[in-house]
């Protein structure tokens, strides 16, 4: 049931990315932003609740820093292709702040997996 919600907030997130390069859907993306405070913190919490439910959905594998390196890259992709857009337009700090959502959310699965880890390589006395 995870997977589905965190695939469906991918959906959300990507669509609307999409529409806003697009000029589409200024009620939608406009609206929310406007109800979290501003550009930085809606990409604050789209990346933090998108990190969550991906690491809440991912196996502990992807918790050893695979799957915030993988959402770093595509917020990255996302951010770059912009660039491209004549209503949008690159920004570093949208970039930075997207990856400190990503970052808080990834870091308690991180830090259980690497307790996990480092359990099973101390020796017993």
């Amino acid at each position: 049931m995870v997977r589905i919600i965190a695939a469906g907030w991918l959906t959300f997130v990507v669509i609307l990315s999409v529409s806003k390069s697009l000029g589409y859907g200024k009620w939608a993306w406009g609206s929310i932003e406007h109800f979290l405070g501003g550009n930085l913190q809606m990409h604050f919490v789209m990346a933090f609740i998108l990190s969550a439910l991906a690491h809440l959905a991912s196996s502990r594998f992807w918790h050893r820093g695979w799957l915030l390196m993988l959402l770093i890259t595509g917020c990255a992709l996302d951010e770059s292709v912009q660039f491209f857009f004549p209503l949008r337009n690159f920004n570093l700090l949208d970039f930075l702040v997207t990856c400190v959502g990503l970052l808080l959310a990834a870091l308690p699965f991180m830090v259980a997996q690497w307790r996990i880890l480092k359990k099973s390589y101390t020796p017993k006395r």
